[in-house]
């Protein structure tokens, strides 16, 4: 047992699903933009701007959901409505980072509230209180 224990230990290169029928391409996705948001926070936060829009995110009208059910009709529109702030917000003047970053999470809660609600939890936590 304890050399079965030793073996997972090492294996860190591919963690477990997180959901027990695999992990989609939408839900990979939707991990990255948490971690994206996560790291925008700090750095809006301490006053830097971001860099290089994540071209990657524009998958996100085409990747394949878990439940095919997920993406009903408005999965669409909050997508597009999503990319829009995410582009406005990498291309914000300093003075407009925190209102443009808020959208971002905004855009993710509105979406969120109709079409997964889990996540919605730790998405509130993302904004940035002035």
């Amino acid at each position: 047992k304890q050399e079965s224990n030793k073996a997972d230990s090492t294996n860190c290169e591919k963690p477990k699903p997180l959901n027990p029928n695999g992990d989609s391409e939408l839900a990979l996705l939707m991990r990255k933009m948490m971690h994206t948001s996560e790291s925008l926070k700090e750095m809006i936060k301490q006053g830097n701007l971001p860099k290089e829009f994540p071209e990657e995110f524009l998958t996100i009208h085409t990747a394949k959901p878990t439940d095919s059910e997920t993406k009903k009709a408005s999965f669409d529109g909050f997508a597009s409505n999503y990319v829009s702030n995410m582009k406005a917000l990498y291309a914000s003047p300093k003075e407009e980072l925190t209102k443009n970053y808020n959208a971002v999470v905004t855009a993710c809660v509105n979406c969120h509230s109709e079409h997964c609600p889990g996540p919605l939890k730790a998405i509130n936590k993302l904004k940035i209180t002035e």
